[in-house]
């Protein structure tokens, strides 16, 4: 009986099926956190999106400061309702 056991164990607890359990556990840790930050992923997209435009003459003016700001801010508000949802 423990020969058969020890046969049984042998077959599915490999250091492959180990490696690839944690490899699955890490995607589901990803995806969960991907879903949480995605409003924060947008803004800081929005930040990128504006600092190409702001910098596509190579000089910033006061205007784009503003709405380079405004789009920083908004990343902010956006890391802060993680922790608290205030806005």
């Amino acid at each position: 009986m423990d020969i058969v056991m020890a046969g049984f164990f042998s077959d599915y607890f490999s250091w492959t099926n180990l490696f690839y359990l944690v490899g699955l556990i890490l995607a589901g840790v990803a995806t969960m956190m991907a879903s949480k930050y995605k409003a924060m992923m947008k803004e800081i997209g929005d930040v990128s999106k504006v600092l190409e435009e702001a910098y596509a003459d190579g000089k910033l003016s006061a205007k784009e400061k503003k709405k380079i700001m405004k789009e920083v801010l908004d990343v902010l508000k956006s890391v802060i309702n993680l922790k608290w949802k205030i806005f």
